[in-house]
C-alpha cells in the first residue's frame, strides 16, 4: 500500500498534525540514539582537531581557532549530556538547533585560513545539517541554508575576492538542494513504509478480532466463495457439518438441495440479506431443518457469501407438535373437529370441479352412557379408542376419521359412492359388534350414510342428513347403518 501524496507534506510529512505525532513518538528512540551518535563523534573529533590547531600556534588564527573548537567540543558535550532527559520529538528539536546554533558560527571560524581541509569542511557541514541530524524538514531547510550562507561567509572573509568564488556559493546552494531533496524522499519512504505497516498491523488485528469474532459465533457460520470453496469456517460450524464435509466442496454440496446450495453460494447484491428455510442432511444422515442467513462479503475484490445456520429442528418438530395437538382429539388420536370441517371442505371444492362428489358418515356408540355407568369412565375411554382402532384399519388412506365430541364419529369418504360408502358403514357395524371391552362386556353402534350434493361447498348438509340417518338407525332398533334416503329417513 502506498500512501498518497496529497496527505504528505511538500517536505515528505504526514499533513496531519496527529498522525505526524505519533509517527516521531513511535521514531524518537531511534532518532535520541542518531542525536546521541551525531553529538559524541561532534565531541570526540573536535578533541582530536586540537592537535591540528596546534599548527597554528604561532599565528593570529591560533586563538580564534581554539575558541571555537572548544565551543563545538563544549556544545557536542553539554547536548550529548541533555539528550537523556529528552522526552519528546520537539524536544529534541530543540536540543538539535541549540547544537547548530552554537556550532556553525563556530564553523564559519574555523573556516577562516582557506586552507584545503577548510574548503573540504565547507561542503561536508551541510551533509551533517541536512542528513545527520534528526531534523524536520522545516529546521533542516533553514539550518542547512542559513548555515550555509554563514559558513561560506566565515570562509571567504579576510582574503581577496577570487573568481572562482560565485562557483562556490552556487555549488553550495546545488548541495543544498540535492540533499534537501535526498531528505524529502527519505521522509516520504519512511513514512510511505510505516503507513503500510501500520496498515498491514491494522489488517491483522482486524483479521484476528474478525477469526475470534467468527469462532465466538454459537450458530455455525461459513464464508463461501462463489465456486463452493470454504474460506472460513467457524468451531460451530465444524462441530455441525463434521470434518470431511467441510474440507470437501462436493461434501458440503451433498448437504443441501441443489436450489438451497445455489441461494447460498450466489451472493446477494451488496447491502441485502436473504433469510430462508432450508433442511440440511448432516454426515451422520440425520436430516436437520436450520434458518439460513446469508448476505455478501467483499474479499480481496471477489464477493463472497456469509451463511450463519441456526438449527430450528426443535422449533419445527414443536410446531408440528402444536399443529398435531390442535387438530388431534387426544384421547383417540384421531382428527378433531376443526381439522375434520376444514378437510372436508377442501375436499368437496376439490370434487366440485373435477368430481366425484364424497360420502360421509356418522357413528354414534349405542348406550354409551350406559358403559360409563356400568363399567367406569375408563371402559367408556377404552370404547372410543377401540373404535377409533377400528376406523384406522378399515379405512382408507385418504379416508378420514374424526371425533366430533363425546361418543359420536365422523367419517370423510372421498371419491366415494352411497353404496360404498354403506358398505364400509356396515363393516365397521360388525367389527364393533365383535369387540369386548372388560369380560364379556360388549357395544354396539349406529350409522348413518350421505352423500355430499351437487352446489355444496361444506359438509354441514351432509353432515345433517347423515346425522338424520343415524337417528333413524337408532330408532329402528340401534346396532344397524343407514343410508339417508332423501326424504327425512334412512333405508
Amino acid at each position: 500500500m502506498v500512501t498518497p501524496t496529497h496527505v504528505l507534506t511538500p517536505g515528505g510529512e504526514f499533513r496531519d498534525p496527529e498522525r505526524e505525532a505519533v509517527f516521531q513518538a513511535e521514531h524518537l528512540p531511534e532518532r535520541l540514539r542518531q542525536a546521541r551518535l551525531a553529538f559524541f563523534w561532534a565531541f570526540l573529533l573536535n578533541l582530536l582537531f586540537y592537535v591540528s590547531d596546534w599548527r597554528f600556534f604561532d599565528q593570529a588564527h591560533f586563538l580564534a581557532a581554539m575558541t571555537a573548537r572548544s565551543a563545538i567540543v563544549l556544545a557536542s558535550l553539554g547536548c550529548l549530556a541533555a539528550a537523556s532527559r529528552v522526552r519528546g520529538f520537539r524536544g529534541l528539536q530543540v536540543l538539535c538547533l541549540a547544537w547548530c546554533v552554537a556550532t556553525i558560527p563556530a564553523c564559519a571560524v574555523l573556516l577562516a585560513p582557506h586552507t584545503e581541509a577548510a574548503l573540504f569542511m565547507l561542503f561536508v557541514l551541510p551533509i551533517i545539517f541536512s542528513q545527520i541530524l534528526p531534523l524536520g524538514f522545516g529546521p533542516a531547510l533553514a539550518v542547512s541554508l542559513l548555515g550555509s550562507a554563514v559558513i561560506l561567509t566565515g570562509y571567504l572573509s579576510g582574503r581577496t575576492a577570487q573568481p572562482w568564488d560565485p562557483a562556490l556559493g552556487l555549488g553550495l546552494l546545488t548541495e543544498n538542494t540535492l540533499l534537501l531533496l535526498l531528505l524529502v524522499r527519505s521522509n516520504r519512504l519512511q513514512r510511505q513504509e510505516w503507513a503500510e505497516r501500520q496498515a498491514n498491523q491494522e489488517l491483522a488485528e482486524g483479521r484476528r478480532m474478525l477469526h475470534a469474532l467468527l469462532q465466538a459465533v454459537p450458530a455455525p457460520l461459513l464464508v463461501l466463495s462463489r465456486e463452493g470453496r470454504i474460506v472460513q469456517a467457524n468451531a460451530a460450524a465444524q462441530s455441525y457439518f463434521g470434518e470431511t464435509a467441510l474440507a470437501d466442496p462436493e461434501a458440503l454440496r451433498e448437504c443441501f438441495g441443489p436450489e438451497d446450495y445455489a441461494r447460498i453460494t450466489t451472493p446477494e447484491p451488496h447491502g441485502r440479506t436473504s433469510e430462508f428455510e432450508a433442511q440440511v442432511r448432516l454426515a451422520d444422515g440425520s436430516t436437520r431443518d436450520v434458518l439460513l442467513n446469508v448476505s455478501t462479503a467483499a474479499l480481496q475484490g471477489a464477493a463472497h457469501s456469509l451463511a450463519v445456520f441456526v438449527d430450528i429442528s426443535r422449533r419445527k418438530e414443536m410446531e408440528a407438535r402444536l399443529a398435531e395437538l390442535a387438530n388431534t382429539d387426544p384421547l383417540t388420536g384421531l382428527a378433531n373437529r376443526t381439522r375434520f370441517f376444514d378437510a372436508a371442505g377442501t375436499e368437496i371444492r376439490r370434487a366440485q370441479r373435477r368430481g366425484p362428489l364424497p360420502a360421509v358418515i356418522m357413528l354414534d356408540i349405542d348406550h354409551f352412557k350406559r358403559i360409563n355407568d356400568s363399567c367406569g369412565h375408563e371402559a367408556g375411554d377404552l370404547a372410543l379408542r377401540r373404535v377409533a382402532m377400528l376406523c384406522r384399519t378399515l379405512l382408507r388412506c385418504q379416508d378420514l376419521a374424526a371425533r366430533l365430541g363425546g361418543e359420536e364419529f365422523a367419517l370423510l369418504l372421498p371419491e366415494t359412492d352411497r353404496h360404498g360408502a354403506l358398505a364400509l358403514a356396515e363393516r365397521l357395524r360388525r367389527a364393533v359388534e365383535g369387540l369386548r371391552l372388560d369380560g364379556p362386556a360388549s357395544m354396539t353402534v349406529s350409522l348413518g350414510v350421505a352423500e355430499v350434493q351437487l352446489g355444496e361447498t361444506t359438509v354441514n348438509a351432509a353432515l345433517v342428513r347423515a346425522d338424520k340417518a343415524m337417528y333413524a338407525a337408532k330408532r329402528g332398533g340401534r346396532n344397524k347403518a343407514v343410508l339417508w334416503n332423501g326424504q327425512g329417513t334412512g333405508d
